[in-house]
């Protein structure tokens, strides 16, 4: 009888909390709570379990903001510690010796408002770590999304990310279901819609949280109705009980490409990500080709939790070539993070003999040259192929990458492409000052441009490629603003530019530090260099 009244009081004080000070009772769903504490008048570990479908929602939930209160009368609330809560059970410490038997509720101390809950249960946890004051990640997207201003950085603010600012897009609007279409965190978050995000918007960067799973079903819904609801700061404007669903977006399982008919599958084994770590690795493949080879298709596969692959060409006309090649033992894992956290400075120095060939920052990456045309690859041709893998998590994961270099007969090319390598290392930034820097190429041919793909690292802030001088001087070919992220894009049909005309990289960094920066291969130096392909007819 006394366990029946307590579990009746427990319901009702939790439906009444949840709801929050000042606003009506949240429908729950009819989902059922039971309290199951240690025993009558003892202290110490005790667990509350909880049954039906709200179990995943109450685990998930309780955290930061959520408080575990205990009373004999109800009125008299003391803390309690939490031990741990999973889907089987969830352990409590009381250290209050009691002699009697206990109550025990469940309070969220946090805004109770709509706005409040993603604030401090979906945003706080997956991405204010990342946008935080003074984070590269921050810096380049000019968001910060701690609790103290997240509300104020989304609201009506213009994206940082230039395509997404040509597209008409803006953080997140209030104009219901007008802004949810143009909105770019929508955009960003809105897993379930991947292949269409990568596919149709290459330059908007990747798929956030990074490094983590996608949002619950459950919290893309709720972010959903609150911008449909006009993204109010106060009030109630979402069911919580949406929340409860913590399905989650699953791509397609990962699964090992098939050999091509024609050509060469080159495979990065299954390798350990350690939980909390970014992995990133070189290993040299050899192709074994004795003899020449015309691609004129590429194919990615990897295992999720990728943050880029690229396969690098080895350009043997660097000074010390002849010593460098010594580096790329094939098959050798080269990491290039030490463990004390350094950067393994032989990795580094390896990384200036590289020419870019392919890459993908999505799972899976299929690209086809234009009809006709193909990169010749001279015989006993080797990649190094360069896998970054995040993981922000508590476990460790495994990462794999596939790759298939499709090869045609030699008869089926009419024009070869060439691979573009524009190179400026003449950068100095003065220290805490924003600097541009221009560097121009003369195209000595007519290039027929099907993909263009920058480098620089972490204080640019924008790079910039067009027309300098001419009828067309200043027209953009390329931009891009995120150095860790820039989107390798796709020309169909070719970009043209002709012969003796200027194509100008115009790069823009803020060094943010007290000391000069120059041209380097450490992330902390600078590079200007512009990756791609073209031909010539």
């Amino acid at each position: 009888m006394i366990r029946g009244f307590l579990l009746f009081c427990f319901f009702s004080v939790f439906e009444f909390i949840w709801a929050g000070p000042g606003h009506d009772k949240v429908e729950t769903g009819g989902l059922d709570f039971a309290l199951k504490p240690k025993g009558f008048g003892q202290f110490g570990q005790f667990q509350f379990s909880i049954d039906g479908p709200a179990v995943n929602y109450f685990t998930q939930f309780l955290g930061d903001g959520f408080h575990v209160e205990s009373s004999t009368d109800l009125k008299h609330w003391e803390e309690v510690e939490l031990l741990k809560s999973n889907e089987k059970e969830t352990v409590f410490q009381d250290e209050n010796d009691s002699a009697v038997s206990r109550f025990f509720r469940v309070r969220y101390a946090g805004d109770s408002s709509t706005w409040g809950i993603i604030r401090d249960r979906i945003i706080g946890p997956n991405c204010a770590g990342c946008h935080s004051s003074g984070t590269t990640f921050a810096k380049q997207s000019q968001l910060v999304l701690t609790s103290d201003v997240a509300y104020e950085q989304l609201i009506d603010r213009k994206p940082a990310n230039t395509y997404a600012l040509d597209d008409g897009l803006e953080l997140v609007g209030t104009k219901g279901l007008a802004s949810v279409g143009k909105s770019f965190l929508w955009e960003k978050i809105n897993a379930s819609e991947q292949q269409h995000f990568y596919d149709d918007h290459p330059g908007y960067g990747s798929l956030m949280p990074l490094g983590m799973d996608p949002l619950t079903d459950g919290e893309l819904k709720f972010i959903l109705h609150w911008i449909l609801e006009g993204a109010p700061k106060f009030g109630t404007v979402a069911r919580v009980d949406d929340l409860s669903n913590i399905k989650r977006y699953s791509p397609p399982p990962f699964k090992p490409l098939a050999k091509p008919d024609s050509g060469i599958q080159l495979h990065v084994e299954p390798f350990e990500v350690p939980s909390n770590f970014e992995r990133e690795f070189f290993i040299y493949k050899n192709l074994n080709n004795e003899s020449p080879i015309y691609v004129n298709r590429v194919q990615i596969e990897m295992r999720p939790g990728s943050h880029h692959f690229i396969g690098y060409l080895l350009d043997s006309s660097q000074p010390l070539f002849s010593l460098a090649k010594r580096l790329f033992v094939p098959n050798k894992i080269r990491d290039l993070h030490l463990p004390s956290g350094q950067d393994d400075p032989l990795v580094l120095a390896s990384m200036a003999y590289h020419d870019f060939f392919a890459g993908t920052q999505t799972p899976r990456y299929d690209y086809e040259f234009p009809k006709g045309v193909a990169l010749r690859l001279p015989a006993n041709t080797g990649l190094d192929m360069n896998t970054h893998y995040v993981n922000r998590s508590n476990e460790s994961f495994e990462g794999e990458v596939y790759m298939n270099i499709h090869t045609i007969d030699k008869d089926d090319v009419k024009y070869e492409a060439k691979i573009i390598n524009m190179n400026n290392t003449d950068i100095e930034l003065p220290p805490n000052k924003v600097t541009t820097i221009t560097k121009d190429f003369l195209a000595d041919e007519k290039m027929n441009i099907f993909q263009l793909f920058s480098h620089s690292h972490e204080k640019t802030i924008e790079f910039r490629v067009e027309i300098a001088g001419g009828k067309r001087d200043g027209e953009l070919l390329y931009i891009s603003y995120d150095w860790e992220h820039p989107p390798v894009m796709k020309f169909d049909p070719p970009l043209v530019v002709e012969r003796g005309e200027t194509i100008r990289l115009k790069t823009t960094y803020n060094n943010w530090t007290d000391e000069s920066v120059s041209f380097g291969l450490r992330s902390t130096d600078e590079m200007m260099i512009l990756f791609g392909a073209y031909y010539s007819d």
